[in-house]
């Protein structure tokens, strides 16, 4: 089992996601956890990398995980562990990191793009009404 932690960010019925180079489906910001590190410490070592953010992990609120099947990787699962940030970004002056090809809005009629992981958790956050999808 890959296990992760994303930023769930939504806004105007979209939810932010990124895309890694040599990847064609769109993910939660975020990635796998390191050996040692807590939850929080991951997810702020992740935004740094991935998206040059640098965001104390006190504003951090974790949402709850899921697992869903990993891609590209079939025969895998990924447990997505979600937090949301009370943390005021300027999501349109971000500057993604070189592993990172696109950050966009994602409408609900977009889910083709969609990593699976990330469909489960949406189903799961709808659930829980984290999410006005």
């Amino acid at each position: 089992m890959i296990k992760c932690v994303c930023l769930v960010v939504e806004s105007d019925d979209k939810l932010l996601l990124v895309q890694a180079r040599n990847r064609n489906k769109y993910y939660f910001p975020g990635g796998k956890i390191d050996s040692g590190e807590s939850l929080k410490q991951a997810l702020r070592r992740e935004l740094q990398e991935e998206l040059q953010l640098d965001i104390s992990e006190e504003t951090f609120t974790y949402m709850g995980k899921v697992v869903g099947d990993a891609y590209p990787q079939k025969d895998k699962k990924t447990e997505l562990n979600c937090f949301s940030t009370s943390f005021e970004i300027d999501w349109s002056s971000v500057k993604p990191a070189q592993e990172i090809t696109d950050i966009k809005w994602i409408k609900k009629d977009e889910t083709e793009n969609i990593a699976p992981a990330v469909l489960t958790w949406i189903e799961y956050a709808k659930e829980a009404r984290y999410l006005k999808w």
